[in-house]
C-alpha cells in the first residue's frame, strides 16, 4: 500500500468498536451520568485522587475528556489514543480505580470524629401526669436539641489495618489499570494492522479476479476463432469462479475487520447497505435481553447514588402515639403525643464524601458495562449481517461453479473418450469439480449457521421460527 500508517476511511478504522470483537476500544459518546457533580462540597480531604495519579504514572485518566474521532485518515497513535480514552475495558478499569480510592478515603476517615445535631419538638394533649406528679388536662409542649460528637479512640489496630488493605487494594487496581491499558495498546495495533491487511488482501483478490476474467475472455475468443478449444474455456470459467468465491470471502473478513474498527455503529462508507443494517442495529437494543439487563444495573446505581447524598443530608420524621393507662394507685394516663424530629449530620470525617465517590464510580462503571454491551450488539449485529449477505452471494457464486466444474468435466471426459484429450485434463477437471461441491457444501452451511447467528444478534433465536426471517430487516 502507498501508505501504511494512516488507512483510509473506506473502511471506517477510526477506532475499535467493540472489546469482545477485538478487545480494542469503542467510540462512542461518554457516557452522560445521572448528575454526578451535584455535590459542591464534596472534598477529597485526603488526597486519594492524588494517591491514584502517583500510582498511574504514564495513563491518562479519561474521566471528563471529550477525545473526539479525527478527519480523515486514521493513523496508528490516533487510533491508540482514543481507544485509550474512549474503550470500554479501560474506562471500567478506571472506574475500578477511583471507586477503591473513595475507598481508601471512606477508610482513613475513621480517623476523624463524627458530629451531629438532632431536635425534636412534641407536643401532648389529653389527660397525662405533670413533672409534678398532678394530673394535668392541659396541653404540653416540648422542645429538645443536643449536639453529639463521636471519636473512636482506639480499636486494637482495626482502623490502621482496614487503611493499609485499601492501600493495598489501590495497589492492586492501579496495577490492574496498567495491565489492560498495555493489553489495549496491544489488540488495537493488532486490529488496526488486521485491517489494513485484510484491505490490502482484498485489492489483491480483485486484482487475480480481473486476470481470471482476462483470461475467460482470450480463451473464448480464441475458441471462436478455433484455435482453442472449449475445454480451455471452461477451465478458464471454473478458475475464475473459484476466484470470486476467493474475492467474497476476503470481502466478508475484510467488512468484519472494519466492523470492528468503526467509528460508527453503523458505518457510512457502504450506502447500499447502511440503512438495512441501521434497522436490525435498532432492534437488536429493543431485543437483547444483556442489554436490557445492563441498563436496569445502571439505573439501579443511579438510584445507589442519590442514597449516598441523602446519608449526609438531614433527616426529618413524624411520630404520633396514643396512651392509656390505668393502674390501682397511679393517675390515670390517657394522652395523645405528636411529635416532629429533625436530625442534621455536620461533619463525619468525610465518610459521606466518600461514599458519594465510591456511589458514583460504580455508576460510571454500570454505565461502561452498557456502552461495552451495546457496543457488542453493534458489533455481532454487523458481523452476523455481513456473514449472512456473504453467504447469499457465495451461494450463487458456489452454484454457477459447480455448474462450470460439471460442465468442464463432462468435456474433458468426452474429449479423452474421444482421443482429442489428455488424463492430466480428465484428473484437472475431476478435482475441479469434486473442489466445486465441496464449496457449494461449505456455501450452503454458512447460509443455514448465518440465518441462526444473525438472529441470535438480535435477541430473537428462541426457536426455528425466527430464521426464516432473519434476513430481512423489515421483519418485526
Amino acid at each position: 500500500m502507498k501508505n501504511r500508517q494512516a488507512v483510509r476511511s473506506r473502511w471506517a478504522l477510526p477506532v475499535a468498536l467493540s472489546m469482545g470483537a477485538i478487545a480494542a476500544g469503542a467510540l462512542i459518546s461518554a457516557p452522560v451520568l445521572a448528575d454526578p457533580k451535584s455535590d459542591f462540597f464534596q472534598p477529597d480531604a485526603f488526597r486519594t485522587g492524588k494517591a491514584l495519579e502517583k500510582r498511574t504514572a504514564g495513563w491518562v485518566d479519561p474521566a471528563g475528556r471529550d477525545c473526539p474521532v479525527p478527519d480523515g485518515p486514521l493513523t496508528l497513535p490516533a487510533a491508540v489514543n482514543l481507544a485509550l480514552c474512549r474503550n470500554p475495558a479501560t474506562r471500567s478499569a478506571w472506574a475500578a480505580a477511583r471507586l477503591q480510592a473513595a475507598t481508601l478515603g471512606s477508610a482513613e476517615s475513621a480517623w476523624l470524629p463524627s458530629v451531629s445535631v438532632t431536635g425534636s419538638e412534641t407536643r401532648d394533649f389529653g389527660v397525662h401526669v405533670a413533672v409534678t406528679g398532678a394530673t394535668d388536662t392541659q396541653d404540653q409542649d416540648t422542645g429538645d436539641a443536643a449536639v453529639a460528637l463521636t471519636w473512636l479512640l482506639y480499636d486494637f489496630g482495626g482502623r490502621g489495618a482496614k487503611v493499609q488493605g485499601a492501600r493495598l487494594l489501590l495497589d492492586a487496581s492501579a496495577l490492574t489499570l496498567g495491565r489492560t491499558a498495555q493489553q489495549t495498546v496491544f489488540n488495537v495495533v493488532q486490529a488496526y494492522y488486521g485491517a489494513v491487511a485484510g484491505n490490502a488482501a482484498v485489492a489483491a483478490a480483485k486484482t487475480a479476479e480481473d486476470a481470471y476474467k482476462h483470461s475467460v475472455d482470450i480463451a473464448t475468443a480464441l475458441q471462436r476463432g478455433g484455435a482453442a478449444s472449449l475445454s480451455d474455456v471452461l477451465q478458464a470459467e471454473t478458475a475464475y469462479d473459484q476466484a470470486v468465491i476467493t474475492r467474497l470471502q476476503l470481502e466478508y473478513q475484510a467488512q468484519t475487520a472494519a466492523g470492528t474498527l468503526a467509528a460508527e455503529p453503523v458505518p457510512a462508507e457502504v450506502p447500499a447497505l447502511t440503512g438495512r443494517i441501521a434497522d436490525l442495529m435498532a432492534k437488536a437494543e429493543r431485543q437483547r435481553p444483556d442489554l436490557a439487563a445492563a441498563i436496569a444495573q445502571r439505573d439501579a446505581a443511579i438510584a445507589n447514588v442519590t442514597v449516598a447524598r441523602a446519608v449526609g443530608r438531614p433527616s426529618i420524621s413524624m411520630q404520633a402515639a396514643r396512651t392509656y393507662s390505668n393502674a390501682t394507685g397511679v393517675p390515670t394516663q390517657n394522652y395523645n403525643q405528636v411529635g416532629l424530629y429533625v436530625t442534621i449530620p455536620i461533619f463525619t470525617g468525610f465518610n459521606v464524601d466518600y461514599g458519594v465517590r465510591q456511589a458514583q464510580a460504580s455508576l460510571e462503571s454500570s454505565e461502561v458495562n452498557v456502552d461495552q454491551i451495546r457496543l457488542t450488539v453493534s458489533s455481532d449485529v454487523w458481523t452476523a449481517y455481513y456473514f449472512l449477505d456473504s453467504a447469499n452471494q457465495s451461494l450463487g457464486a458456489s452454484a454457477t461453479l459447480v455448474k462450470t466444474a460439471d460442465a468442464n468435466q463432462q468435456v474433458a471426459l468426452g474429449q479423452y473418450q474421444a482421443g482429442v484429450g489428455t488424463i492430466l485434463n480428465v484428473l484437472t477437471a475431476l478435482e475441479e469439480a469434486a473442489t466445486a461441491a465441496q464449496a457449494r457444501i461449505t456455501a450452503e452451511l454458512n447460509w443455514e449457521v448465518s440465518r441462526a447467528q444473525l438472529a441470535l444478534a438480535l435477541g430473537r433465536l428462541t426457536g426455528t421460527e425466527p430464521l426464516a426471517a432473519a434476513a430481512d430487516p423489515a421483519s418485526p
